[in-house]
């Protein structure tokens, strides 16, 4: 499986350069959209409003994206590639159980989630187009084969064929309770966080015995 979420992509969205001087352009159009949406809503900004924030003429921003949105879908890549990347690294604290495994990756999604303004308003928030919607469906199914490959590496677990997407529907009900939270608070809350996790842990259940066998180290 690849690690990189903008891989999979459908590639006619936008422009993605090749020559450095271009990549350059093409990030920092990215960075000014993320900028403003600290403050602002999608569609709020326009061409001419992350022109005039870039400094890079309309012209040039129209030759890498159609429109605003395509900016947007772009940033939506950069932040799932953050999300499928975190599996690169180990999971923070002991893992013991698959609970401990799961809460430990949804731990560091809530984080990004609370310290990226951005990502919020475009995964989770009122900014979240039709376009980026459907996008984030097949990325919950790529983070649920990372998940499903990071639980047998930990554990021994039965012959489950329907794993992933058993795993996918765990992240679909996270998000949904997590898109509530910023539309309620503006964040992800911790009250709103422990029903997720519970939630998460009671379907897990539907499907996963309570307990798994470590796997021994090797």
């Amino acid at each position: 499986m690849t690690n990189s979420a903008s891989s999979d992509r459908d590639v006619s969205l936008f422009r993605r350069p090749r020559q450095a001087r271009s990549r350059q352009r093409f990030e920092a159009i990215l960075d000014s959209a993320a900028l403003l949406l600290q403050t602002q809503e999608p569609d709020e900004i326009s061409i001419y409003t992350l022109a005039e924030t870039t400094g890079i003429s309309p012209p040039s921003i129209y030759h890498f994206f159609p429109d605003a949105s395509h900016v947007f879908q772009a940033l939506a890549e950069r932040f799932y590639d953050r999300f499928v990347e975190a599996f690169d690294r180990p999971p923070v604290g002991e893992i013991l159980t698959w609970q401990d495994l799961q809460n430990a990756r949804y731990e560091e999604g809530r984080d990004y989630y609370n310290d990226n303004m951005a990502a919020r308003r475009l995964l989770l928030g009122s900014g979240m187009s039709a376009m980026i919607r459907a996008r984030d469906l097949e990325i919950d199914r790529q983070l649920a084969e990372r998940l499903a490959e990071e639980l047998r590496q930990y554990f021994v677990i039965p012959d489950l064929p329907d794993l992933v997407q058993r795993l996918t529907e765990q992240l679909i009900i996270s998000d949904a309770l997590w898109t509530l939270s910023v539309h309620r608070h503006g964040l992800i809350t911790d009250e709103i966080y422990e029903q997720s996790r519970r939630a998460r842990e009671a379907f897990g259940r539907t499907f996963l015995p309570e307990y798994l066998p470590l796997r021994e180290p090797q």
